[in-house]
């Protein structure tokens, strides 16, 4: 049975991947913070083998879990680097521990973990790594500015790091969904739809079921990148073709209007 290890397993995408997984015959390494709710997937998630319970945004916590890892007996065949969060708000209003937890999860270890599966992977000559970004990764985005820039270093970074690898036998997929319906968007306790009809409402999210489907149909094809729905592909394209100042301006609107 080849085994699949996912970050931020207990909801959301994450979620959706650990259920996808499983249906399809892997043994499953689940992270999350909450180690109730990976008790709960244990008794509930056919071929669960592993649970680690880690804050990414602590360095010796993210050192702690590969040396689990490294304990695991067999091979990994897939890593998925689902983890991430965003902050909603002026950039200087702003926590900065909040905004310094955030560069840790998103770009510090997502990028330790690709490093050592990359090296891991590369050993048995095969491997797949998929990191989720997003569409906001691909234009900057006032009110979501360390966000957004975090999710464009993941996309970079994958990328780069694909060709690198391209001649080991381990493939790196990008994922950037769009608006998707998971916790991301409970902003001080409140989901943003509540009593909204703006950028975050209900009817603009996808379901992560489907998001994570199209995931893993790239990642297993070895594409490099994989921006799910047309509707998303179409936003990026304008991104593109406008010039910067319009881009901008469309974002601070649409993230006004939240």
């Amino acid at each position: 049975m080849k085994t699949a290890f996912i970050t931020g397993a207990t909801s959301g995408i994450g979620l959706a991947f650990a259920k996808l997984l499983s249906e399809q015959g892997y043994a499953l390494i689940l992270h999350g913070r909450n180690q109730s709710k990976l008790d709960e997937l244990e008794k509930t998630l056919p071929n669960v083998q592993l649970t680690i319970t880690a804050d990414l945004s602590i360095s010796q916590q993210v050192a702690q879990l590969i040396t689990e890892l490294e304990n695991y007996q067999d091979q990994i065949s897939i890593a998925i680097n689902n983890a991430g969060f965003g902050l909603y708000g002026k950039d200087l209003d702003l926590k900065g521990s909040d905004v310094e937890a955030m560069l840790a999860v998103n770009i510090s270890a997502l990028t330790t973990l690709s490093r050592y599966f990359s090296k891991t992977m590369a050993k048995y000559g095969s491997g797949y790594i998929l990191n989720v970004a997003s569409t906001a990764a691909y234009q900057p985005q006032p009110y979501f500015a360390a966000y957004a820039a975090t999710k464009a270093y993941v996309a970079s970074f994958t990328e780069a790091l694909a060709v690198e690898m391209k001649s080991s036998g381990v493939t790196l997929t990008c994922l950037s969904p769009g608006r998707t319906n998971t916790g991301f968007y409970t902003f001080d306790g409140v989901d943003a739809a509540k009593d909204s009809s703006g950028t975050f409402d209900m009817k603009h999210r996808a379901d992560p079921a489907k998001i994570a489907e199209l995931g893993l149909k790239s990642m297993f094809k070895g594409k490099l990148r994989e921006i799910p729905l047309l509707e998303n592909k179409f936003f990026i394209f304008l991104n593109r073709v406008l010039p910067r100042s319009v881009v901008l301006k469309m974002y601070e609107q649409a993230m006004q209007n939240i």
